[in-house]
């Protein structure tokens, strides 16, 4: 597992979050195969199987650091957590690369050898010992461990050479006039891709592991870098001309182009694994928009606070991180008769088994399936993902997701849907026929912009942040701006870390903007309430969502009653959807029809909800029974859930 592709991440990561225009999209037919490689090139060291990797291997991070004028070897913990230089030389050491079993580490650099000056492929001993010289190419580059650690791929002068870590069988696996770089040993160690750069762009291709049988995956553009996918297909950073997608995932015949996502949906095709075995994305990148001035190695999903957790945090250049290929929860976090006895025997023996996973730790998310699961005396499995509870052909799945993570998973998704398993999403809302949402994602939006665009009288201005250009918000915004032609959108970048605004610039706007009716974002609503709140009197208040929390609730009724002039609108959304999510399956198992009349959202296949809206005119009434609700997750207000009779009365036919 390669995590070094990430160093572009940060620079695409909300440009191509959706998969809705990109799915399937195949990448124009291949070019004609090259010629085939030399007599020479052929003569590779015979491939071994790939071992079967003992489980589990921490996701330790090797990465290198520029200090005293050099760059040298580091090694942390998952966590950032004892970092120690390993190659502590006056030359420069860097690129580092983990062997796939985290015994041993490659390296490029430039310190005096026998051939003299240059840059030359090195390995050493996990803990630094043992270094010695392995490539005798001057302006080595790109080093990549073969999945059984008996090769490593490298570049040299614009052609992918091959050497056995005993230093024998260096081989010219290319020979060709164009540039190829970036080679990658595929999963299975049968096929290398590679980066090839001509005078007409740049482009991926894939040969088998001995140079044999090369063949164009890509077309069109740039390819920035590229990388395999667990699950066997390829990650690249891709400039295309007609803009297929920014983060893209490609099958290694060029087929089945897809966007990868952004934030927190990347980390389903390249995982690092937390010492908590939480999947997250681990990037090497310059982060400005949370103070970081220089190279950090960051791990990122929903799961931390600030989103980016900085391991290294220091004043230095830190970069080229990469954990163990086989490092994570390996084989103890899979379904297996040892670890799940009982789904093991009864998931395909007929009796009905319900898989869930949970996106993210919540631990008060798994308490409700397990309740549902308990009250209904069924057997209930947790899996790591949708492929493994589909691979365990259980009866239904129950996905605890999040807008930006439901994105990514959509092939898992689909492969579910092939295997006819009924799915609900939860949390979230995918468009795929036949997929079952618990959600008001689409509805709360729907609703705000319907409130807003009433209050304006139908004109005026306002302010958009979509975060991340989410499409499903972009598609419900233009819909609203269609049915109100006399509202005036200006649409303001905001991105993943970055919403684009404070509260000091929000209520600078209000101020420069007396005309401005809205602010509206899927961000952070934190800072623009406030802003709003403390651009001072005599100033126009612009409409606003107000956060779903107790003490913003509060806090909007104080200063309302001083100033009537500042209104907004907030939602509660349903905080028992994964016990519900289990019940629905249950009954849908069991011949029950749910009833069309009660779907809803953007794509119509989600389960409407009569969810709480609070405006001015309800605002004391509902601060005044907010024992009703419930808190969940960052002291959120949250409807609790339905009884069973009540999902079964809401949602389903007599």
């Amino acid at each position: 597992m390669k995590s070094k592709i990430f160093k572009y991440s940060v620079v695409f990561l909300c440009c191509a979050l959706m998969l809705a225009g990109c799915g399937g999209t195949p990448a124009g037919e291949p070019a004609a195969e090259e010629p085939a490689p030399t007599e020479e090139a052929v003569v590779a060291t015979e491939q071994e199987p790939t071992p079967t990797p003992k489980a589990p291997i921490p996701c330790r991070i090797v990465y290198d650091s520029e200090g005293d004028n050099n760059r040298d070897v580091f090694v942390m913990e998952p966590d950032g957590s004892n970092q120690t230089n390993l190659s502590n030389h006056p030359a420069n050491d860097f690129d580092p690369v983990w062997s796939p079993d985290g015994e041993a580490i490659a390296f490029l650099s430039d310190r005096e050898n026998e051939q003299g000056e240059g840059r030359f492929v090195y390995v050493m001993k996990a803990d630094g010992s043992g270094v010695k010289q392995l490539s005798t190419m001057p302006d080595s580059a790109w080093p990549d461990w073969s999945p059984a650690g008996s090769q490593i791929a490298f570049g040299h002068d614009g052609d992918i050479f091959v050497i056995n870590t005993d230093g024998s069988g260096e081989t010219n696996l290319t020979n060709s006039e164009d540039r190829d770089e970036h080679p990658k040993f595929s999963p299975d160690g049968q096929q290398i891709a590679w980066k090839k750069s001509s005078g007409d762009g740049s482009f991926i291709y894939v040969m088998n592991a001995d140079g044999s049988d090369p063949k164009q995956v890509t077309t069109g553009g740039e390819i920035h870098d590229l990388e395999w996918t667990v699950d066997g297909r390829i990650f690249t950073h891709w400039s295309h001309p007609e803009g297929l997608c920014g983060n893209c995932v490609v099958s290694a015949d060029g087929s089945g182009v897809m966007d990868a996502g952004g934030k927190g949906s990347i980390q389903e095709f390249l995982p690092f694994w937390t010492v908590d075995s939480e999947r997250v994305e681990m990037i090497s990148a310059q982060v400005p928009f949370i103070g970081g001035e220089d190279d950090e190695i960051y791990l990122v999903g929903d799961i931390f606070p600030d989103i980016f957790l900085n391991l290294t945090d220091n004043d230095v250049q830190d970069g080229n991180a990469d954990a163990p290929a086989f490092c994570g929860p390996g084989e103890a976090g899979a379904i297996t008769e040892e670890t799940q006895p009982e789904a093991a025997q009864t998931a395909g023996s007929g009796e009905m088994v319900i898989g869930y996973a949970i996106r993210s730790d919540n631990p008060f998310k798994e308490e409700q399936i397990l309740k549902a699961c308990g009250e209904l005396q069924v057997t209930c499995v947790r899996g790591e993902n949708i492929t493994q509870l589909s691979d365990q052909n259980v009866s239904a799945i129950v996905y605890v997701s999040n807008r930006w993570d439901v994105l990514g998973s959509f092939p898992e998704i689909w492969e579910a849907r092939e295997k006819f398993i009924p799915l609900f999403i939860v949390d979230a809302e995918t468009s795929l026929e036949g997929v079952y949402n618990l959600s008001v994602e689409s509805d709360s939006v729907q609703v705000s912009f319907e409130w807003m665009f009433k209050q304006m009288d139908g004109a005026g201005e306002i302010v958009i942040y979509n975060l991340g250009n989410n499409d499903l918000h972009q598609e419900l915004i233009e819909a609203n701006l269609e049915q109100f032609p006399g509202i005036q959108a200006t649409f303001l970048p905001s991105d993943f870390g970055n919403p684009g605004y404070n509260e000091e610039s929000i209520a600078q706007m209000v101020r420069e903007n007396p005309n401005l009716g809205a602010i509206w974002s899927n961000g952070d609503t934190n800072a623009i309430f406030w802003g709003i709140h403390n651009a001072g009197a005599g100033n126009q208040r612009p409409l606003f969502i107000c956060p779903n929390r107790e003490d913003f609730l509060n806090a909007w009724k104080e200063a309302s009653d001083e100033d009537a002039g500042l209104r907004g609108i907030s939602t509660i959304a349903p905080g028992g959807a994964a016990y519900e999510g289990v019940y629905v399956a249950y009954y849908v198992l069991n011949g029950a029809e749910i009833n069309p009349e009660m779907l809803t959202g953007a794509y119509s296949n989600t389960l409407r909800y009569d969810f709480p809206v609070i405006t001015n005119e309800n605002l004391a009434e509902w601060l005044g029974k907010l024992d009703t609700l419930q808190v969940g997750q960052w002291d959120a207000l949250e409807m609790p859930a339905m009884t069973p009779e009540q999902i079964r009365q809401m949602w389903f036919l007599d």
